[in-house]
Protein backbone atom coordinates (compact mmCIF):
# COMPACT_ATOMS: atom_id res chain seq x y z
CA UNK A 1 0.00 0.00 0.00
CA UNK A 2 1.56 3.71 -0.96
CA UNK A 3 2.41 6.06 1.59
CA UNK A 4 0.48 8.78 1.50
CA UNK A 5 2.12 12.62 1.68
CA UNK A 6 -0.19 15.31 1.23
CA UNK A 7 2.40 18.74 1.84
CA UNK A 8 5.61 19.54 3.21
CA UNK A 9 6.94 19.22 6.78
CA UNK A 10 7.69 22.16 8.59
CA UNK A 11 10.60 21.85 11.58
CA UNK A 12 11.63 25.42 13.42
CA UNK A 13 14.25 24.97 15.82
CA UNK A 14 15.25 27.71 17.66
CA UNK A 15 17.48 29.10 20.19
CA UNK A 16 19.35 32.60 20.93
CA UNK A 17 23.14 33.80 21.49
CA UNK A 18 24.14 37.34 22.48
CA UNK A 19 27.95 38.03 21.72
CA UNK A 20 29.83 39.38 24.79
CA UNK A 21 29.95 42.96 23.72
CA UNK A 22 25.90 42.97 22.81
CA UNK A 23 25.49 45.91 25.82
CA UNK A 24 27.45 48.32 23.74
CA UNK A 25 25.24 47.69 20.51
CA UNK A 26 21.98 49.10 19.80
CA UNK A 27 20.10 46.14 20.40
CA UNK A 28 17.28 45.33 17.46
CA UNK A 29 14.64 42.81 18.87
CA UNK A 30 12.65 41.01 16.00
CA UNK A 31 9.80 38.96 16.42
CA UNK A 32 8.15 36.31 14.23
CA UNK A 33 4.67 34.83 14.75
CA UNK A 34 3.69 31.25 13.89
CA UNK A 35 3.36 30.64 9.93
CA UNK A 36 0.27 30.63 8.27
CA UNK A 37 0.58 30.29 4.86
CA UNK A 38 2.33 27.58 3.65
CA UNK A 39 5.80 27.58 2.27
CA UNK A 40 5.84 31.03 0.25
CA UNK A 41 3.59 33.27 1.98
CA UNK A 42 3.85 34.50 5.91
CA UNK A 43 6.69 32.85 6.77
CA UNK A 44 7.16 34.64 9.57
CA UNK A 45 10.21 32.62 10.74
CA UNK A 46 12.75 32.81 7.91
CA UNK A 47 11.79 36.79 7.67
CA UNK A 48 13.31 36.67 11.18
CA UNK A 49 16.12 34.99 10.47
CA UNK A 50 16.83 36.80 7.06
CA UNK A 51 16.90 40.56 8.90
CA UNK A 52 19.00 39.19 11.98
CA UNK A 53 20.86 37.76 9.38
CA UNK A 54 21.51 40.76 7.12
CA UNK A 55 21.86 43.42 10.22
CA UNK A 56 24.28 41.09 12.65
CA UNK A 57 26.28 39.87 9.42
CA UNK A 58 25.69 42.35 6.71
CA UNK A 59 25.11 45.52 7.38
CA UNK A 60 28.72 46.33 9.33
CA UNK A 61 26.63 48.79 11.51
CA UNK A 62 27.23 48.34 15.33
CA UNK A 63 23.59 46.51 15.80
CA UNK A 64 23.19 43.41 17.94
CA UNK A 65 19.62 41.81 16.19
CA UNK A 66 18.18 39.08 18.42
CA UNK A 67 15.35 36.86 16.76
CA UNK A 68 12.58 34.80 18.73
CA UNK A 69 9.84 33.18 16.62
CA UNK A 70 6.36 31.44 17.23
CA UNK A 71 4.49 34.46 18.96
CA UNK A 72 4.73 36.93 22.17
CA UNK A 73 7.89 36.36 24.36
CA UNK A 74 7.39 33.28 27.38
CA UNK A 75 9.98 35.87 28.77
CA UNK A 76 9.00 39.39 28.05
CA UNK A 77 12.59 40.17 29.20
CA UNK A 78 14.08 40.22 25.75
CA UNK A 79 12.61 44.15 25.52
CA UNK A 80 14.94 45.41 27.66
CA UNK A 81 17.58 47.58 26.03
CA UNK A 82 15.89 47.14 22.76
CA UNK A 83 16.45 50.57 20.82
CA UNK A 84 13.41 49.10 18.66
CA UNK A 85 11.02 46.31 18.35
CA UNK A 86 10.34 44.52 14.62
CA UNK A 87 6.67 42.64 14.23
CA UNK A 88 6.17 39.58 11.47
CA UNK A 89 3.31 38.37 12.57
CA UNK A 90 -0.61 37.72 11.62
CA UNK A 91 -2.47 40.56 12.55
CA UNK A 92 -6.32 41.44 13.20
CA UNK A 93 -7.21 39.43 16.03
CA UNK A 94 -4.18 37.30 15.94
CA UNK A 95 -2.09 39.22 16.59
CA UNK A 96 0.75 38.73 18.76
CA UNK A 97 0.78 42.34 20.78
CA UNK A 98 -2.94 42.14 21.09
CA UNK A 99 -3.42 40.29 24.34
CA UNK A 100 -0.06 42.63 25.81
CA UNK A 101 -0.66 45.95 24.87
CA UNK A 102 -0.52 47.34 28.46
CA UNK A 103 2.75 45.52 29.63
CA UNK A 104 4.62 46.52 26.39
CA UNK A 105 3.00 50.01 26.40
CA UNK A 106 5.61 50.82 28.76
CA UNK A 107 8.82 50.02 25.98
CA UNK A 108 6.60 52.53 23.56
CA UNK A 109 6.63 55.13 26.18
CA UNK A 110 10.46 54.97 26.94
CA UNK A 111 10.92 55.63 23.46
CA UNK A 112 11.32 52.28 21.70
CA UNK A 113 10.97 52.19 18.15
CA UNK A 114 8.36 49.33 17.03
CA UNK A 115 8.40 48.36 13.29
CA UNK A 116 5.09 46.68 12.02
CA UNK A 117 5.37 44.74 8.59
CA UNK A 118 2.65 43.02 5.98
CA UNK A 119 -0.12 41.60 8.16
CA UNK A 120 1.41 42.91 11.61
CA UNK A 121 -0.15 46.28 10.34
CA UNK A 122 -3.78 45.20 11.15
CA UNK A 123 -5.15 45.38 14.47
CA UNK A 124 -9.10 45.64 15.73
CA UNK A 125 -10.30 49.16 16.14
CA UNK A 126 -10.13 50.23 19.56
CA UNK A 127 -7.93 49.88 22.01
CA UNK A 128 -5.24 48.42 19.51
CA UNK A 129 -6.37 50.87 16.59
CA UNK A 130 -5.60 53.87 19.28
CA UNK A 131 -2.40 52.32 20.26
CA UNK A 132 -1.40 51.82 16.82
CA UNK A 133 -1.90 55.32 16.01
CA UNK A 134 0.11 56.42 19.02
CA UNK A 135 3.20 54.13 18.49
CA UNK A 136 3.35 53.62 14.57
CA UNK A 137 1.10 56.99 12.98
CA UNK A 138 -1.18 54.35 10.83
CA UNK A 139 -2.71 50.93 11.05
CA UNK A 140 -5.09 48.69 8.54
CA UNK A 141 -8.30 49.29 10.16
CA UNK A 142 -11.32 47.04 9.04
CA UNK A 143 -13.91 48.49 6.85
CA UNK A 144 -11.79 51.73 5.90
CA UNK A 145 -8.65 49.78 4.56
CA UNK A 146 -8.14 46.98 1.51
CA UNK A 147 -5.71 44.11 0.78
CA UNK A 148 -5.50 43.24 -2.97
CA UNK A 149 -2.94 41.67 -4.51
CA UNK A 150 -1.00 44.09 -6.79
CA UNK A 151 1.82 44.95 -9.02
CA UNK A 152 2.90 48.38 -7.23
CA UNK A 153 5.07 50.96 -9.39
CA UNK A 154 7.12 52.82 -6.91
CA UNK A 155 8.65 55.75 -9.18
CA UNK A 156 9.46 58.21 -6.56
CA UNK A 157 11.21 58.31 -3.05
CA UNK A 158 10.88 60.76 -0.85
CA UNK A 159 13.54 62.96 0.90
CA UNK A 160 13.59 60.76 4.00
CA UNK A 161 16.98 58.83 5.62
CA UNK A 162 14.83 55.53 5.04
CA UNK A 163 14.84 56.12 1.05
CA UNK A 164 18.36 56.25 1.80
CA UNK A 165 19.68 53.65 -1.47
CA UNK A 166 16.25 52.83 -2.20
CA UNK A 167 15.42 53.25 -6.05
CA UNK A 168 12.49 53.09 -7.57
CA UNK A 169 11.03 49.90 -8.12
CA UNK A 170 7.88 47.48 -9.11
CA UNK A 171 7.34 44.93 -7.06
CA UNK A 172 3.91 42.24 -7.16
CA UNK A 173 2.24 41.38 -3.53
CA UNK A 174 -0.26 41.86 -1.18
CA UNK A 175 -0.07 45.34 -0.56
CA UNK A 176 -2.71 46.71 1.29
CA UNK A 177 -3.43 50.30 1.07
CA UNK A 178 -5.82 53.27 2.55
CA UNK A 179 -4.37 52.94 5.90
CA UNK A 180 -6.03 54.56 8.94
CA UNK A 181 -3.46 57.58 9.30
CA UNK A 182 -3.08 60.41 12.47
CA UNK A 183 -5.21 63.19 11.49
CA UNK A 184 -3.74 65.63 8.79
CA UNK A 185 -0.86 62.98 8.89
CA UNK A 186 0.36 64.85 11.81
CA UNK A 187 4.06 63.17 12.34
CA UNK A 188 3.64 60.76 9.16
CA UNK A 189 6.24 60.73 6.17
CA UNK A 190 4.89 58.48 3.05
CA UNK A 191 7.69 56.47 1.92
CA UNK A 192 6.42 54.04 -0.56
CA UNK A 193 3.67 55.35 -2.36
CA UNK A 194 1.52 54.28 -5.61
CA UNK A 195 -1.66 54.59 -7.38
CA UNK A 196 -3.71 51.46 -7.17
CA UNK A 197 -5.58 49.58 -10.38
CA UNK A 198 -9.30 50.08 -10.76
CA UNK A 199 -9.37 46.20 -10.99
CA UNK A 200 -7.80 46.18 -7.40
CA UNK A 201 -11.43 47.52 -6.20
CA UNK A 202 -13.24 45.10 -8.44
CA UNK A 203 -13.99 42.75 -4.41
CA UNK A 204 -17.72 43.11 -3.08
CA UNK A 205 -17.83 45.53 -0.04
CA UNK A 206 -16.24 43.40 3.34
CA UNK A 207 -13.86 43.90 6.02
CA UNK A 208 -11.24 44.02 4.17
CA UNK A 209 -11.97 43.72 0.27
CA UNK A 210 -13.69 47.28 -0.62
CA UNK A 211 -15.66 50.30 0.97
CA UNK A 212 -17.38 53.18 -0.38
CA UNK A 213 -14.25 55.46 1.59
CA UNK A 214 -11.52 53.28 -0.32
CA UNK A 215 -13.64 54.11 -3.73
CA UNK A 216 -14.11 57.61 -3.21
CA UNK A 217 -10.02 58.08 -2.79
CA UNK A 218 -8.89 55.86 -5.00
CA UNK A 219 -11.37 55.58 -8.31
CA UNK A 220 -12.46 59.52 -8.01
CA UNK A 221 -10.02 61.54 -5.96
CA UNK A 222 -7.42 59.53 -7.87
CA UNK A 223 -5.09 59.57 -4.55
CA UNK A 224 -2.00 57.88 -4.41
CA UNK A 225 -2.07 55.47 -1.55
CA UNK A 226 0.68 55.05 1.23
CA UNK A 227 1.76 51.16 1.75
CA UNK A 228 5.40 52.01 3.82
CA UNK A 229 5.54 55.14 6.17
CA UNK A 230 7.72 56.73 8.95
CA UNK A 231 6.13 58.31 12.34
CA UNK A 232 8.09 60.20 14.23
CA UNK A 233 6.00 60.51 18.05
CA UNK A 234 7.23 63.70 18.88
CA UNK A 235 4.70 65.52 16.75
CA UNK A 236 2.46 64.33 19.33
CA UNK A 237 4.13 64.66 22.37
CA UNK A 238 6.09 60.74 22.75
CA UNK A 239 9.26 60.08 22.08
CA UNK A 240 10.49 57.55 20.07
CA UNK A 241 9.97 56.26 15.82
CA UNK A 242 7.94 53.77 14.06
CA UNK A 243 7.27 52.62 10.60
CA UNK A 244 4.22 50.27 8.99
CA UNK A 245 5.12 48.11 5.51
CA UNK A 246 1.81 46.46 3.97
CA UNK A 247 4.34 44.46 1.96
CA UNK A 248 5.96 41.31 2.21
CA UNK A 249 2.91 38.39 2.20
CA UNK A 250 5.27 36.47 -0.28
CA UNK A 251 8.62 35.60 1.46
CA UNK A 252 10.31 36.36 -2.66
CA UNK A 253 9.62 40.19 -1.58
CA UNK A 254 12.86 40.16 0.31
CA UNK A 255 14.87 39.21 -2.71
CA UNK A 256 14.11 42.76 -4.35
CA UNK A 257 16.99 45.05 -3.29
CA UNK A 258 15.06 48.26 -2.90
CA UNK A 259 12.51 46.45 -0.99
CA UNK A 260 14.49 44.69 1.20
CA UNK A 261 17.06 47.86 1.86
CA UNK A 262 13.49 50.06 2.68
CA UNK A 263 12.79 47.64 5.36
CA UNK A 264 16.42 47.50 7.00
CA UNK A 265 16.76 51.53 6.60
CA UNK A 266 13.20 51.65 8.68
CA UNK A 267 14.95 49.16 11.42
CA UNK A 268 17.58 51.12 11.81
CA UNK A 269 16.11 54.30 11.71
CA UNK A 270 13.12 53.39 14.43
CA UNK A 271 16.62 52.61 16.49
CA UNK A 272 17.28 56.22 16.50
CA UNK A 273 20.42 55.58 14.20
CA UNK A 274 21.77 56.99 10.90
CA UNK A 275 20.93 55.62 8.35
CA UNK A 276 24.20 55.21 5.70
CA UNK A 277 24.05 57.50 2.65
CA UNK A 278 23.32 54.62 0.41
CA UNK A 279 21.16 52.37 2.72
CA UNK A 280 22.01 49.66 5.19
CA UNK A 281 23.79 47.18 3.49
CA UNK A 282 22.60 43.34 2.53
CA UNK A 283 23.81 40.85 0.54
CA UNK A 284 21.09 39.62 -2.50
CA UNK A 285 18.52 37.11 -2.93
CA UNK A 286 18.43 36.22 0.49
CA UNK A 287 15.19 33.44 0.38
CA UNK A 288 17.44 31.37 -1.28
CA UNK A 289 20.55 31.76 0.25
CA UNK A 290 19.41 31.39 3.84
CA UNK A 291 16.80 28.59 3.13
CA UNK A 292 17.59 25.81 5.53
CA UNK A 293 20.56 27.15 7.23
CA UNK A 294 21.76 28.30 10.65
CA UNK A 295 21.23 32.06 11.08
CA UNK A 296 23.31 33.38 14.47
CA UNK A 297 21.59 29.64 15.94
CA UNK A 298 18.39 30.28 14.18
CA UNK A 299 17.48 27.37 12.32
CA UNK A 300 14.30 26.94 10.20
CA UNK A 301 13.88 23.91 7.89
CA UNK A 302 11.65 23.22 5.38
CA UNK A 303 11.87 19.47 4.13
CA UNK A 304 9.57 16.76 3.25
CA UNK A 305 9.70 13.36 5.44
CA UNK A 306 10.77 11.80 2.30
CA UNK A 307 14.32 13.27 2.08
CA UNK A 308 15.69 13.92 -1.57
CA UNK A 309 12.34 14.74 -2.77
CA UNK A 310 11.60 17.52 -4.81
CA UNK A 311 7.77 18.45 -5.21
CA UNK A 312 7.94 21.01 -7.78
CA UNK A 313 9.68 18.93 -9.89
CA UNK A 314 7.56 15.89 -8.81
CA UNK A 315 4.41 17.99 -9.74
CA UNK A 316 6.15 18.04 -13.53
CA UNK A 317 5.50 14.23 -13.87
CA UNK A 318 2.28 13.90 -11.91
CA UNK A 319 0.38 11.05 -12.52
CA UNK A 320 -2.34 13.46 -13.20
CA UNK A 321 -2.90 17.38 -12.71
CA UNK A 322 -5.68 19.58 -13.11
CA UNK A 323 -6.66 22.95 -14.36
CA UNK A 324 -7.47 25.43 -11.79
CA UNK A 325 -10.61 24.67 -10.00
CA UNK A 326 -13.20 27.37 -9.51
CA UNK A 327 -16.50 28.10 -9.52
CA UNK A 328 -16.98 28.06 -12.68
CA UNK A 329 -15.95 24.36 -12.94
CA UNK A 330 -19.09 22.71 -13.48
CA UNK A 331 -19.83 21.05 -9.93
CA UNK A 332 -16.88 23.05 -8.66
CA UNK A 333 -14.60 19.72 -9.34
CA UNK A 334 -13.21 17.31 -11.06
CA UNK A 335 -13.06 13.52 -11.51
CA UNK A 336 -9.62 12.15 -10.89
CA UNK A 337 -8.02 9.01 -11.83
CA UNK A 338 -4.62 7.99 -12.46
CA UNK A 339 -2.83 4.71 -12.50
CA UNK A 340 -0.33 3.63 -9.63
CA UNK A 341 0.25 0.45 -10.21
CA UNK A 342 3.65 -0.66 -8.10
CA UNK A 343 3.77 3.02 -6.88
CA UNK A 344 5.70 3.02 -3.27
CA UNK A 345 4.50 7.01 -2.44
CA UNK A 346 1.53 8.68 -2.73
CA UNK A 347 1.20 12.53 -2.77
CA UNK A 348 -1.73 14.43 -3.10
CA UNK A 349 -0.47 18.44 -3.87
CA UNK A 350 -2.98 21.11 -4.07
CA UNK A 351 -1.73 24.68 -4.74
CA UNK A 352 -3.11 28.12 -5.36
CA UNK A 353 -5.10 28.98 -8.50
CA UNK A 354 -2.39 31.44 -9.16
CA UNK A 355 -3.92 34.44 -9.01
CA UNK A 356 -2.26 35.84 -5.71
CA UNK A 357 -5.12 35.40 -3.38
CA UNK A 358 -3.08 32.72 -0.48
CA UNK A 359 -6.99 31.61 0.73
CA UNK A 360 -7.65 28.53 -1.63
CA UNK A 361 -10.24 25.40 -0.43
CA UNK A 362 -9.18 21.95 -1.62
CA UNK A 363 -11.27 19.01 -0.61
CA UNK A 364 -10.29 15.06 -1.55
CA UNK A 365 -14.19 14.02 -2.45
CA UNK A 366 -14.26 10.32 -1.64
CA UNK A 367 -10.47 8.98 -2.16
CA UNK A 368 -9.84 5.51 -3.23
CA UNK A 369 -7.40 2.98 -4.06
CA UNK A 370 -9.49 0.30 -6.56
CA UNK A 371 -7.50 -3.15 -7.00
CA UNK A 372 -8.53 -5.53 -8.94
CA UNK A 373 -10.70 -7.35 -5.64
CA UNK A 374 -11.03 -4.51 -3.32
CA UNK A 375 -11.28 -0.80 -2.89
CA UNK A 376 -9.64 0.99 0.21
CA UNK A 377 -10.71 4.89 1.35
CA UNK A 378 -7.33 7.19 1.62
CA UNK A 379 -9.70 8.16 5.02
CA UNK A 380 -9.19 4.68 6.56
CA UNK A 381 -5.48 5.11 6.41
CA UNK A 382 -2.91 6.72 7.82
CA UNK A 383 -0.76 9.05 5.83
CA UNK A 384 3.34 9.78 6.52
CA UNK A 385 2.81 13.94 6.86
CA UNK A 386 0.23 16.14 5.99
CA UNK A 387 -0.11 19.91 6.38
CA UNK A 388 -1.94 22.81 4.94
CA UNK A 389 -1.43 26.79 4.99
CA UNK A 390 -4.83 27.35 6.78
CA UNK A 391 -6.67 25.32 9.48
CA UNK A 392 -5.43 21.66 9.65
CA UNK A 393 -5.76 18.54 7.32
CA UNK A 394 -8.79 16.98 8.60
CA UNK A 395 -10.67 13.56 7.90
CA UNK A 396 -14.34 14.22 6.75
CA UNK A 397 -14.39 17.87 7.49
CA UNK A 398 -12.92 20.95 5.55
CA UNK A 399 -9.66 22.86 6.95
CA UNK A 400 -11.72 24.84 9.21
CA UNK A 401 -13.16 21.94 10.98
CA UNK A 402 -16.64 22.26 9.48
CA UNK A 403 -18.89 19.75 7.36
CA UNK A 404 -17.13 19.37 3.53
CA UNK A 405 -19.11 19.63 1.63
CA UNK A 406 -18.77 20.87 -2.34
CA UNK A 407 -20.81 23.64 -4.49
CA UNK A 408 -23.57 22.61 -1.68
CA UNK A 409 -23.37 19.00 -2.05
CA UNK A 410 -22.28 17.04 1.09
CA UNK A 411 -19.14 14.67 0.83
CA UNK A 412 -19.80 11.34 2.10
CA UNK A 413 -15.87 10.76 3.16
CA UNK A 414 -13.37 13.02 2.25
CA UNK A 415 -9.95 15.08 3.55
Amino acid sequence: MPRIVFALVITLIFSMQLTADAAAKKKIVIIGGKDSHGASAHNWGEGTDLLVNALNKESGLDVEAVGYKGGYPKDPSIFEGAATVVILCDGGGRHLLLRHLKEFKKYMDAGTGLVNIHYAVEVPKGEAGRAFLEWVGGYFETHWSVNPHWKADFVKMPNHPIANGVKPFELNDEWYYHMRFRQQMKGVVPILSAHPPKETLKRRDGAHSNNPHVRAAVLERKEPQHVAWAYDRSAHGGKGRGFGITGAHYHKSWDNDSFRTCVLNAIVWTAGMDVPEGGVKSLPNPTARLAGKSVDGVTSVKKNQLAGIDLTKAAKSAKYASEVITKKTPGHSVEVKADIKGATDLFLVASDGGDGYSCDWVAWAEPRLIGATHVKKLTELKWASATTGHGRVNINKNSGGQKQAIAGQSVAYGI
